[in-house]
């Protein structure tokens, strides 16, 4: 019979494969964990950019502020839309195929926008806030402003709409990440 130790090197290991572009080290070349100096907590890191750049942030009040911004932008996008379906079609009206594609893209690309800022300031779960706060300023938008939607004081009630819909949806998500965390 050979080695006891030939033997196991050659025979196949039943250890799943590493998927590392790292070489693994073998159990005679590991390097030896040095013990710890003493049992001092290490001094935390000094401030990052981003932590300074932003300053002292709450989530509430990004949410409210990315929800005004992303309702002006719905309130300009909107306006576009209409416009462009002037020009081609001679009525401020798309009609059910085109302005259906029209108000689904708008609807995308305004949560799409409001997640990155959202997430650009460090909000948890930015996408899913953005999401829920889109649909729930169009929703609202349906029921309550749909009658006034050409008036001139659109461009500060659509605003203020996203902003209390990011608002609320901050709120609602932070409760559910936090109500899972506590279980």
């Amino acid at each position: 019979m050979g080695d006891k130790e030939t033997s196991d090197q050659d025979s196949p290991s039943l250890e799943m494969p590493s998927l590392s572009l790292r070489r693994r080290r073998r159990p005679e070349e590991a390097e030896v964990a040095p013990e710890p100096q003493s049992e001092r907590m290490p001094e935390p890191p000094p401030e990052t950019r981003s932590e300074r750049k932003h300053g002292p942030r709450s989530g509430l009040v990004v949410a409210v502020v990315t929800g005004a911004v992303v309702g002006l932008l719905a309130v300009v996008l909107n306006y576009l839309a209409i416009t462009g379906c002037g020009a081609v079609r001679g009525t401020s009206s798309c009609g059910g195929g085109p302005g259906l594609v029209i108000l689904a893209a708008v609807t995308v690309l305004l949560a799409w926008l409001g997640g990155v800022v959202l997430h650009r300031f460090d909000v948890p779960d930015a996408g899913l806030t953005s999401f829920l706060a889109v649909g729930l300023t169009a929703v609202l938008v349906m029921l309550l402003l749909m009658d006034a939607l050409y008036d001139w004081w659109m461009v500060i009630a659509i605003p203020v709409a996203a902003a209390a819909s990011y608002a609320l949806s901050w709120w609602v998500t932070t409760a559910i990440v936090q109500n899972a965390d506590d279980r």
